[in-house]
């Protein structure tokens, strides 16, 4: 979703223009740099924890980051969820020839 907001696309039209390869090469970049918001945020856990630092509180910027995902998937659990989206996306492509 998040690849589909920062293009201005719905998920529809990514599911309709995006090639299964395509999606994997995104999902690799959004690993190395993040696509979503997650690296304002922790620009902004840092600019908080300065300021707040400065008037003398005790906080790190791990304390402000807010916590938007759940506690990490398994690998089987996460390998699984990549084969059965490469599975609908080759499904889909099929359908459509």
């Amino acid at each position: 979703m998040a690849l589909a907001l920062r293009l201005g696309k719905t998920l529809q039209e990514l599911g309709n223009r995006l090639s299964a390869e395509e999606l994997f090469l995104w999902q690799a970049f959004d690993r190395e740099s993040p696509i979503g918001d997650q690296r304002a945020d922790v620009l902004a856990a840092i600019g908080a924890a300065a300021s707040f630092q400065a008037q003398g509180a005790k906080v790190t910027a791990l304390d402000l980051l807010p916590a938007w995902r759940p506690e990490p998937q398994a690998v089987d659990e996460q390998e699984e969820g990549e084969a059965l989206l490469k599975n609908y996306l080759s499904d889909r492509a099929d359908l459509q020839r």
